[in-house]
């Protein structure tokens, strides 16, 4: 009876030995899969505040210290874990990305200009 017993107790303390890993990798990916879902809403507000910014301050790096500033202060109001470097980035990324879809203007071509661009390889006819 008592030998039943101790092999019942092994038998659960080895399937609780086998199940906390897997709780722990259960409940890691869940954090993470959290996370990366408010990382999209996250993007959002960046995006909201970017452009509040851009109509409030006319230096680049303040702009940037308040939007920072700003999504921080909204983190710690949900208690969401905020990675300032990461954010960073973003807002450097987000900044790059508008550069290359909304580039400045190019000068307008002066009269006689209005040639199309030689392609490397190609000559030159005139």
């Amino acid at each position: 009876m008592t030998e039943e017993i101790v092999n019942i107790i092994v038998a659960i303390l080895t399937g609780l030995a086998a199940c906390i890993p897997l709780a722990v990798k259960l409940i890691q990916w869940v954090q993470k899969a959290t996370k990366e879902k408010n990382w999209a809403a996250l993007l959002g507000l960046v995006v909201d505040l970017m452009e509040e910014a851009e109509t409030k301050f006319t230096d680049g790096a303040t702009r940037k210290e308040w939007v920072m500033a700003m999504v921080q202060t909204s983190a710690e109001y949900i208690n969401y874990e905020m990675d300032t470097d990461a954010l960073s980035q973003l807002i450097d990324a987000l900044c790059d990305m508008t550069k290359v879809v909304n580039p400045p203007a190019e000068e307008e071509a002066t009269k006689g200009e209005t040639e199309p661009p030689v392609v490397e390889g190609e000559a030159k006819t005139e």
